[in-house]
């Protein structure tokens, strides 16, 4: 008997059914279950990392380490970190306040030295100032017309009873007290009745400030103006100087004063009237504004004539002072002064005017100024002469303003060029000189931005021009003769040493007469045999090192 698996099935009519086969799945289940298996096998691969993904994880990490430590640190630890920058950033300020404190101590000590140094100095300075003083006192000579005046000198400016605005701008322009020509001179100035007077002084020593001072303490200032003032120079250059330098600040209280140059170039229209109260101008003008009535002599109550010897002078302009000088009125005080009176030209003056008062140094010997150095130099035997031993001072010398004066305008022309050319910043000046470019050339000077004029004898009298330090005579000065002209050597090297500064004078020597023409000058001037030009190696270097210019 056969026996059936549990899976057999009997039927209804004895047959045996095969066990039912389990039906196969669909293609999309098999696909979906088969998928399963596979997933996980995919699953177990994506949970193996590469190294790359390890690396970064890794960074990861760390970074997450690090900024929970840095979250780690106290507030504590914070403050404390901060206290010690603070500690260390307030060491170095203090470092740096102490180096500047001493930095600022050092200064001040040397300004200190400086100081003591400088005071030193200025009192040795004041000593031989009130010394030579003193001594230019003791070398004036003054004579009164009137020997019954007890008129005397004046030691301060207050001694003279001067009016307040001028006190004040007296001080204003640096004067403390009276230099030797002002003591004796401005008691007679400002006296009245006025004075007549005849003044003589050495260079720089104060005679413009003399005289226009008496003559703004003359002038009243009224409407329509009136002409009080009449002052004449020899040069156009000096008219405007004494404008410029003396009246302008003397007269800064003064509102109201009106002053015209009476100089060529300077128009007034046919038949208008001179609308000032002082007018300063050269000969030829004033002569010309007086013949055509534009200045009214009728009002003048001071005439100055500066440079007094050269303006009554036969060789000078003569005919003209005395044209002019006539049409002044009777009463009207005349003031002549200059740095020299040969006796011939005071005895002139003194029948000019009217019993003047006279104040005269006793002796020419006292006329130069002992702080001016004065040399010579033989340039004969030099390669290239004076011109070229001229160029070669300049390229060694550390020249601050200096003055070169040649014998006539083709040489001071010839000067010029080769200067000029050799890169040095001068300029030049004389009579063919037009008005208008001499005006710009003397205040280019002025203001440094030429440091050497080369010039005739027109600049030898009265211009007074702050820093120059050396003086040449490229030609020793003579007359119309040829002879040797004293009086102008004597005003060309005292455009140096102003005021008591130091300064040079170099005389350059080309051939005999000049040897001749000096030695004469030097015995003029000096006496008993002493040197008072002295002679010096014809050696740029070496005057280089002999000579102190600053």
């Amino acid at each position: 008997m056969s026996s059936s698996t549990e899976d057999e099935k009997t039927t209804s009519d004895g047959s045996v059914e095969a066990p039912a086969v389990a039906e196969e799945p669909k293609k999309e289940e098999k696909e979906a279950e088969k998928p399963s298996e596979e997933k996980g096998e995919t699953a177990e691969i994506a949970r193996a990392p590469s190294d790359t993904e390890v690396r970064f994880k890794a960074h990861a990490i760390l970074n997450k380490v690090e900024n929970a430590e840095n979250k780690r640190l106290s507030s504590t630890d914070l403050k404390a970190k901060e206290e010690v920058a603070k500690k260390e950033e307030a060491a170095a300020a203090a470092a740096a306040e102490q180096a500047k404190l001493k930095k600022e101590q050092e200064i001040e000590n040397k300004k200190k030295v400086a100081s003591d140094t400088l005071t030193k100095r200025m009192q040795k300075l004041a000593l031989d100032i009130q010394e030579r003083q003193k001594n230019s006192s003791d070398r004036l000579r003054v004579i009164q017309s009137d020997q019954s005046s007890h008129l005397s000198s004046a030691k301060t400016f207050q001694d003279l009873n001067l009016p307040e605005h001028l006190i004040k701008a007296i001080f204003e322009m640096g004067f403390e007290r009276p230099s030797a020509i002002q003591e004796e001179a401005l008691p007679r100035i400002l006296a009245n009745p006025p004075r007549n007077l005849i003044g003589q002084a050495q260079s720089g020593s104060g005679k413009t400030a003399a005289f226009v001072l008496g003559m703004l303490f003359r002038i009243n200032i009224d409407t329509p103006a009136t002409c009080q003032g009449l002052c004449v120079t020899p040069t156009r250059e000096l008219a405007v100087q004494i404008f410029n330098n003396a009246v302008t600040p003397m007269a800064a209280h003064m509102p109201g004063l009106k002053v015209r140059l009476a100089l060529a170039g300077e128009t007034i229209e046919r038949g208008a009237k001179l609308d000032s109260h002082m007018v300063i101008g050269t000969p030829g003008k004033v002569v010309d504004w007086l013949k055509r009535r534009i200045i009214d002599a009728r009002t003048i109550k001071v005439f100055v004539l500066d440079e007094a010897d050269n303006m009554v002078a036969e060789s000078g302009h003569r005919a003209n002072s005395l044209l002019i000088k006539k049409v002044m009125p009777k009463k009207c005080q005349s003031l002549l002064f200059s740095a020299t009176f040969p006796d011939e030209v005071i005895s002139f003056a003194e029948k000019m005017i009217h019993n003047p008062d006279k104040i005269l140094i006793e002796s020419d010997e006292y006329l130069v100024l002992d702080i001016i150095k004065q040399i010579w130099i033989d340039c004969q035997q030099y390669d290239g002469g004076k011109l070229q031993f001229l160029e070669d001072i300049y390229s060694l010398l550390a020249v601050g303003k200096s003055i070169i004066f040649v014998g006539t305008k083709r040489d001071a022309d010839s000067v010029h060029r080769t200067l000029a050319d050799s890169g040095y910043s001068c300029s030049v000046l004389h009579s063919s000189v037009e008005n208008e470019e001499r005006d710009r050339t003397m205040e280019a000077f002025r203001k440094d931005e030429s440091n050497v004029l080369i010039t005739t004898n027109v600049l030898a009298r009265g211009v007074d021009v702050d820093g120059v330090c050396l003086v040449v005579n490229y030609d020793v000065p003579i007359d119309k003769e040829g002879k040797p002209d004293f009086e102008t050597y004597l005003h060309r090297i005292g455009r140096t040493g102003r005021f008591g500064r130091k300064g040079t004078a170099i005389n350059l020597i080309g051939d005999q007469k000049s040897i001749e023409v000096l030695a004469a000058i030097e015995g003029h001037f000096s006496t008993g045999g002493k040197e008072m030009i002295a002679m010096a190696e014809c050696d740029p270097e070496s005057l280089a090192d002999t000579i102190d210019i600053l």
